[in-house]
């Protein structure tokens, strides 16, 4: 018998079936047999390994997980589905710049990803305008490592609505912003509906935090949006306020 635990159940995805179905209730070797698809000989054969780990007992020829053994199953179940959730989300994380801008893979459970293709490049770019025009809220929260007039103009139907945006960007976008157009960025920034802050680090990562939905942005390293990940997590949003009010801080407000 090998000693780890983590090996034992991964050399036999079965396993991992197995002692989550006896977590589940009791059963015999042959109702086991049946509610599952394996053949009786593999569930005995497991069932003693079970047995000789302390993660199962047996008592009038029924199989019960002991709590060791649903302890096991719970934690072994969630490491599985923690590396399929990167795996599904790795479009996002691997254009992130550290584990500080990743939010935990857990909570991407529900969440929605676009991904750049060689189809459709562009498909992560399309899908962030629409998602911001359809926002339901009254004040954005908004980091904006580039300038893109796709994402102006949608968030311009945004400032019609009368929503308020807190908009952070690194320095240097800021300062070509203002360089690309002086009067129209005089007249943004005069307006009520846009709090614009100059970040004195760059940063990469692009974010908008709604009352009740979040937007992630990865880039890659000539700023082309790469993925974009939606979630109406609280537990996503909670992190995505925290990353916010980070950069405000060491940010100052732009006045004309």
């Amino acid at each position: 018998m090998t000693d780890d635990p983590a090996r034992f159940l991964a050399d036999s995805p079965d396993r991992l079936t197995l002692l989550r179905r006896l977590s589940e209730g009791g059963a015999s070797p042959s109702e086991l047999a049946d509610d599952l698809p394996f053949s009786r000989r593999s569930v005995q054969r497991n069932l003693a390994a079970f047995v000789d780990r302390g993660w199962a007992e047996s008592g009038g020829g029924t199989y019960r997980a002991t709590v060791t053994g649903t302890l096991v199953a719970e934690e072994h179940a969630a490491y599985v589905d923690a590396l399929d959730r990167i795996g599904e989300f790795a479009p996002l994380f691997r254009h992130l710049p550290d584990r500080d801008h990743a939010p935990d893979p857990a909570w991407l459970a529900g969440a929605e990803l676009t991904a750049a293709t060689d189809d459709d490049p562009q498909a992560p770019v399309h899908r962030y305008v629409q998602s911001v025009k359809r926002l339901d809220t009254d004040r954005v929260r908004m980091l904006s490592p580039v300038l893109s007039r796709l994402f102006h103009d949608a968030h311009a139907s945004l400032a019609m609505r009368g929503v308020h945006t807190d908009l952070v960007m690194p320095a240097p976008m800021v300062r070509r912003a203002r360089e690309r157009n002086p009067t129209e960025f005089a007249t943004v920034v005069r307006l009520d509906v846009l709090s614009l802050y100059r970040c004195r680090d760059f940063f990469s990562v692009g974010l908008v935090l709604g009352d009740d939905r979040v937007l992630l942005a990865a880039y890659d390293r000539e700023k082309r949006l790469r993925a974009l990940v939606e979630s109406d997590d609280a537990r996503v949003r909670a992190w995505a306020a925290e990353l916010f009010e980070r950069y405000r801080e060491q940010s100052d407000r732009v006045t004309e």
